[in-house]
């Protein structure tokens, strides 16, 4: 890789009017420029695609793909793209100037690597995205700098993308997981790069994180994703309704109840703590987390009911 002319920007949209300028405008501000950006929309029914048209004389394309989930918007992003490289950013983030380039440097550091994968950071506008990034957001893994893998901030070849078979295109969430596994099982090399950062708009409110938690919880089942995530959380929700019911007859088990859910709210506080401007323990916060993660998993359970009430239609 020689830079930034060998490498393509590939973005899913839908219905992102409020927020696609901001992310192209901070694509076009990189240190490093890409060859091009191929913007791929699933169907907005707002002015995404005339917001995202202006910048073409700036090297942006406008793929007009009809009703799409973010699978298919990648796949055929990368198919159009004109660059062997192609690095994957969703609507709703913004990317540091030294993204890109960050991406690239590790990808030219070693040859054999055919998958970069960068860091993300929520953005912290309100108390309740405080409440998020300490509930929700996955804690950054010490030995790599960086959170769980996150295609919204990768840079990816071609060749790895048709090995992997590329992206499920039914899936409305949990899409990614499906392609991380794949690039696992087809023996890609991958790498982290810790300074390649993308910033991260989270949900809005409790009621949307509920929305949002419970579309990614039925389509994690219908991923075949269920041992990721609902195993933990169906067990623990399983133990604890057995508490409650034997606290009819024992009122004592509410003790271990009442310790066991004060220790998840305190472990998964002190796991993220880094996440919170200041202290992470102030009451006003723990309490909204501990709301969060009420709502994540009425969520999930939410979503296992759509599941089995809808099988395996989208």
């Amino acid at each position: 890789m020689r830079g930034g002319s060998e490498i393509s920007v590939g973005v899913p949209v839908r219905n992102e009017e409020s927020s696609i300028a901001a992310l192209l405008e901070s694509l076009l501000a990189q240190r490093l420029p890409s060859a091009e950006i191929v913007v791929a929309d699933g169907g907005s029914g707002d002015a995404t695609v005339a917001v995202a048209s202006r910048f073409a004389d700036r090297g942006v394309r406008v793929l007009e793909l009809g009703l799409a989930y973010p699978g298919r918007g990648r796949n055929e992003a990368i198919r159009a793209a004109l660059s062997p490289w192609i690095a994957l950013i969703d609507a709703g983030c913004v990317a540091d100037p030294g993204w890109l380039e960050a991406l690239s440097e590790t990808a030219r550091a070693r040859p054999e690597v055919l998958a970069v994968f960068g860091h993300y950071e929520p953005r912290l506008a309100t108390e309740w995205d405080v409440a998020q990034a300490l509930a929700l957001v996955p804690a950054i893994d010490p030995a790599t700098g960086c959170r769980p893998f996150f295609i919204a901030s990768s840079l990816i070849h071609r060749s790895a993308w048709e090995a992997a078979g590329g992206f499920p295109e039914g899936l409305r969430a949990a899409e990614d997981l499906v392609f991380f596994e794949r690039l696992e099982s087809a023996g890609v090399v991958t790498a982290r790069a810790p300074k390649a950062v993308v910033r991260w708009s989270l949900a809005p409110s409790p009621a949307a994180v509920f929305r949002r938690l419970r579309l990614y919880s039925r389509h994690h089942l219908l991923a075949g994703l269920f041992r990721t995530w609902h195993r933990r959380v169906l067990a623990m929700d399983a133990a604890a309704l057995a508490l409650i019911a034997g606290s009819l007859a024992w009122p004592w088990l509410l003790l271990p109840l009442g310790l066991a859910v004060l220790t998840r709210l305190l472990r998964t506080v002190w796991s993220r703590r880094g996440a919170a401007p200041g202290s992470a323990f102030r009451p006003d916060r723990l309490l909204r987390v501990g709301v969060l993660l009420a709502i994540a998993d009425v969520a999930a359970w939410a979503g296992l009911v759509d599941f089995l009430r809808d099988g395996s239609a989208r």
